[in-house]
């Protein structure tokens, strides 16, 4: 059986998906589409054989989404060719005889937002933690006008899964932190990145240096904007190789807290 059949085999209605979000990190559950169980957020132990790859994949939505075609294949920058464009992937997917193994690896959000440098927010770089050499906290091509932010798809809160637009029942809330709209709803009239489990939301357009609480380590992340989270959603470091999107681990302690 294919990877790709493998894939529809697991699929869910979205009302599986709403009731499974409660829940989300429960063995099995998210390695069915693509994205880790609670013991695998990080790479994975030696009884896994076969080899770990850094550039990010196209992961399968249950539901029809524009990027389920390409599951399973490296995320090109040029696969977003329109702003606010979002996909689910996996970073630090394991592979074994050339085949991604289903569990193993980081779930993300890709989001191509808009590049707006007046709107866009970001640390100085004298407050951003290390990073790995040769990448950023997001890709930006000036010539192209594309920006893309890549984030840890696993909420703060309670460890859910966010999404962006793709579920929208109940509706995102509007009633933001402060009384402060975000950027992508105050100028672009753009939901944030949503979690529709208990509510929480993160602004891709303002990155920020928060702690994360159970490790004490400083990171970059999507500001909380509205939930019942505390505090922002990691970024993944990229870069793009031959226009292929590549995550660098910082420090490992900004995934862990599920």
């Amino acid at each position: 059986m294919s990877w790709e059949e493998e894939e529809q085999e697991r699929s869910f209605t979205r009302r599986e998906w709403v009731r499974m979000g409660v829940a989300a990190g429960t063995v099995g559950v998210l390695g069915a589409l693509g994205a880790p169980s609670i013991g695998q957020l990080l790479p994975p132990p030696r009884r896994y054989e076969g080899e770990l790859r850094d550039e990010i994949y196209y992961t399968k939505w249950p539901e029809d989404t524009w990027w389920n075609r390409l599951a399973g294949q490296p995320v090109r920058v040029t696969d977003f060719d329109e702003e606010w464009r979002g996909a689910t992937g996996v970073w630090r997917a394991l592979f074994r005889d050339r085949r991604l193994v289903l569990g193993p690896g980081f779930p993300v959000l890709i989001i191509r937002i808009k590049r707006d440098v007046e709107a866009f927010e970001e640390p100085l770089p004298s407050e951003v933690p290390p990073l790995p050499e040769g990448y950023s906290l997001y890709y930006d091509d000036e010539a192209r006008d594309i920006r893309i932010v890549v984030c840890f798809d696993k909420c703060v809160h309670f460890c859910c899964t966010p999404g962006w637009h793709v579920v929208t029942d109940p509706p995102p809330g509007r009633d933001y932190l402060a009384g402060e709209p975000p950027p992508t709803w105050a100028k672009y009239g753009v939901d944030p990145i949503y979690c529709i489990c208990h509510g929480s939301q993160y602004e891709p357009m303002q990155l920020v240096v928060n702690v994360n609480d159970k490790e004490r380590v400083r990171y970059v992340g999507a500001r909380h904007v509205h939930g019942p989270a505390t505090r922002a959603l990691p970024i993944i470091p990229v870069r793009a190789v031959n226009d292929v999107l590549v995550g660098g681990m910082p420090d490992s302690r900004w995934y862990v807290y599920c």
